[in-house]
């Protein structure tokens, strides 16, 4: 008995793991680019918001640093993504279509990144809460 417990282990061991690791891999990447997707919705929002309130609102509710911090988080969300795409575009084990695939991803998040790290930057050396708020009604994000 104990004898097929053991065999049962080890057949399921040799079909569970070769499939293992790559899918674990993929699902990790998901994860990643469901936060940029969840981060960028974020961000999104809090640009609308700035859109249609006074300044005055702008300036009590403290958005340009809450703006600020955020795009500054997005950035490391994306980073992020971006990493988890190169491991998987050099990962031997990776598929060919899959390892285009991801370098092409590459591209896109890399843009993103760098427009979001162009608009935070015109943001922290806006001079006054005016500029601020007429800088961030223009932010969009896309990639």
């Amino acid at each position: 008995m104990k004898c097929w417990i053991v065999f049962a282990l080890v057949l399921a061991s040799l079909l569970i793991l070769p499939s293992g690791p790559s899918q674990l891999f993929a699902q990790v990447c998901k994860d990643e680019e469901g936060m940029v997707t969840e981060y960028k919705k974020t961000v999104t929002d809090l640009v609308e918001t700035v859109k249609k309130e006074s300044l005055m609102d702008f300036q009590k509710a403290f958005h340009q640093r809450s703006v600020l911090s955020k795009m500054t988080f997005f950035s490391s969300v994306v980073d992020g993504m971006i990493n988890c795409l190169q491991k998987r575009a050099n990962d031997p084990a990776t598929l060919k279509a899959d390892s285009d695939a991801a370098k092409g991803k590459i591209d896109a998040y890399t843009k993103l990144k760098d427009t979001i790290k162009a608009d935070r930057d015109a943001l922290k050396a806006t001079q006054s809460e005016k500029e601020a708020k007429a800088l961030i009604e223009k932010f969009a994000f896309t990639g």
